[in-house]
């Protein structure tokens, strides 16, 4: 058996380059066909309740242990509990149906204007893994890079980094992401003739990384939560708290 997780850098942006984006670009590609990357077997996996609730809690355990001062970092004073967008789920198939690691140039939509996104493939051989298995190991991998990642940069993204990957860790744990929209596909591909399977997965957050921007205010955790703290995942605001995704 043979398991391999491959991320793709986490672009982020300068608040001019989001003034010049326009609604996502993937969007012009509306036919729904898969890309050729992708093989004659490719499939999207139906995000039904159950998965997108395990994505969704995924996010928000690891977003309050953040929050929480967890792992050295600083505690959040308005870590948002995030919610599911249909909306950012659809433009993600834009970028899924490619089976390409590659990011979009713009992933937004009319209701979030400055969209981040986070994307990962697994190929594996010789065994069948169930795709609630994979979409948590994504979101783990995205996580861990909180161990490359200097706390400083929590005050301000810096507009170039050298070292290992840290771009995944910040957009998930973003203080002005709110939502997240996502979508899985599965593919075969025959490298040197041998059958190897493929997930690939795709994020869309309502809020990116912002070069010069925080990742989130420090802060007593949850002290400036409007709303309450979310009993269910400590350290988060309510899921009823309001925050505008913008810069």
């Amino acid at each position: 058996m043979i398991v391999v997780i491959e991320a793709m850098p986490t672009t982020a942006f300068t608040i001019r380059e989001f003034s010049r984006a326009r609604p996502s670009d993937s969007e012009r590609n509306k036919d729904k066909k898969f890309g050729t990357p992708c093989g004659k077997d490719a499939k999207y996996i139906t995000m039904d309740n159950k998965l997108k609730t395990i994505i969704l809690n995924k996010h928000n355990e690891l977003r309050a242990e953040i929050a929480r001062g967890m792992y050295g970092f600083p505690q959040a004073a308005r870590m948002p509990t995030l919610a599911w967008h249909d909306e950012l789920a659809k433009v993600s198939t834009y970028n899924a149906r490619n089976c390409t690691l590659e990011h979009d140039k713009c992933r937004n939509t009319k209701e979030f204007r400055y969209a981040g996104q986070n994307l990962g493939i697994i190929w594996y051989r010789r065994y069948k893994y169930q795709p609630e298995d994979r979409v948590t190991d994504f979101i783990q991998q995205w996580f861990d890079e909180h161990k490359d990642c200097p706390k400083s940069y929590i005050d301000k993204f810096p507009a170039k980094h050298d070292g290992p990957l840290i771009g995944h860790f910040t957009q998930m744990n973003n203080d002005r992401v709110t939502m997240v929209g996502c979508s899985l596909v599965h593919y075969v591909t025959y490298p040197n003739g041998e059958e190897t399977l493929n997930y690939y997965f795709v994020c869309n957050y309502s809020m990116a990384n912002v070069i010069g921007g925080r990742v989130y205010t420090k802060g007593t955790t949850g002290s400036n939560c409007k709303t309450g703290q979310n009993p269910n995942f400590k350290g988060l605001c309510s899921s009823k708290e309001k925050v505008e995704p913008k810069p």
